[in-house]
């Protein structure tokens, strides 16, 4: 397969896109009276808005209609606000590939869906996010299956989901976190974290970590460390350590997994300003960048060291943004080697709230 010709195919048609509108905005500009125009109308929609509008419209038509089928007789239904989805669609580029060049496609999935009449019983979700995964893991190195599900909160703090895994035959799964937010200072958030998490495939497991957060002038300062234990992970560690052919031959690392993550990030656009200040992460940012250095380990040993620069940006008008992150791994797999990847991706936000206005 010609991954060159992928990559293109996957960036040429949006770019083009843009141009076409660029183009379309200028022809207006220079034919219109600036004191007479409607500022409100100056972007033209291309195909892509077109092919946006048409996606989230059929799909919040579907909510809508799901929705109301749970209004209690005899009452009018509550109106359901703008659904939200995210969709991903990432990569990582392997130079040190066999082949010398390795493409591995992630397609990654949000969603942000307000269910009033179901609601008041219960909170329904869709992510391909991985429950399990420790803060800061790439998507590519994640449990990308996706998940729906419902959730709860019982008490402050506290969040408990149940749903099903999309695999065939499906998997059930349960969870339970508490993730309180403290702010010690003006400029300083922290978000510790518990979490308890089981499904029909991998067993019960466990996780804890702590993230402090440190604002200032759009500078981001982020400390992560994280633990994590899981059964299936432990049966796995136990083979490794007494099979010869393993890098982990006598070493078990016990089903124990921890990370430790610095990031110093410089974030001129929020997708939603009013986070600012706030705990965000890649896919809540509209324009940034950030240097990031991540360590990663078991009970026995240390297993990784990764140094990566991450860089996000508009691609077309405020709702399609790609994604850059060339990073180099140690890893004891591969006898503590350089490596050099790339990672790239492009998120399309399909909100019901937004003016598709250019950049």
């Amino acid at each position: 397969m010609n991954y060159q010709t992928l990559l293109i195919g996957m960036l040429l048609p949006l770019l083009l896109a843009a141009e076409t509108t660029s183009t379309n905005e200028t022809k207006t500009s220079t034919t219109t009276d600036p004191s007479t125009q409607d500022t409100s109308t100056t972007d033209s929609n291309s195909w892509v808005d077109d092919t946006h509008d048409w996606l989230y419209n059929t799909a919040h038509e579907k909510i809508v209609w799901f929705d109301n089928k749970f209004v209690p007789a005899g009452q009018e239904p509550l109106k359901v606000p703008p659904s939200r989805f995210r969709l991903g669609l990432y990569g990582e580029v392997d130079f040190g590939a066999a082949d010398n060049f390795k493409l591995q496609p992630v397609i990654d999935l949000g969603t942000d869906i307000k269910l009033p009449n179901l609601e008041r019983r219960l909170r329904v979700f869709a992510t391909t996010k991985d429950p399990s995964a420790l803060p800061g893991e790439s998507p590519v190195d994640s449990n990308n299956t996706l998940r729906i599900g419902a959730a709860r909160s019982f008490f402050k703090n506290w969040d408990t989901s149940a749903g099903v895994k999309a695999d065939w035959p499906p998997e059930a799964f349960v969870n339970a976190q508490w993730a309180p937010t403290y702010q010690p200072g003006e400029h300083w958030t922290l978000y510790p974290n518990g979490k308890v998490f089981w499904d029909s495939d991998e067993g019960v497991g466990f996780l804890g970590a702590m993230t402090a957060d440190y604002w200032i002038n759009r500078w981001l300062f982020r400390q992560t460390l994280s633990a994590k234990w899981n059964k299936q992970q432990q049966d796995d560690d136990s083979d490794d350590a007494n099979d010869p052919d393993s890098y982990l031959y006598g070493e078990d690392g016990g089903g124990y997994r921890w990370a430790a993550t610095s990031l110093i990030g410089y974030v001129p656009k929020l997708l939603n300003e009013k986070e600012y200040g706030r705990r965000v992460n890649g896919s809540d940012v509209a324009d940034g960048w950030g240097i990031r250095g991540r360590i990663e380990g078991d009970a026995a040993e240390t297993l990784s060291y990764e140094m990566s620069l991450m860089r996000k940006g508009p691609l077309y008008k405020d709702y399609v943004y790609y994604v850059i992150a060339p990073k180099v791994q140690w890893e004891a797999e591969n006898n503590w080697g350089a490596e050099y990847k790339i990672e790239i991706g492009i998120e399309m936000l399909i909100w019901g709230d937004l003016e598709h206005r250019s950049r």
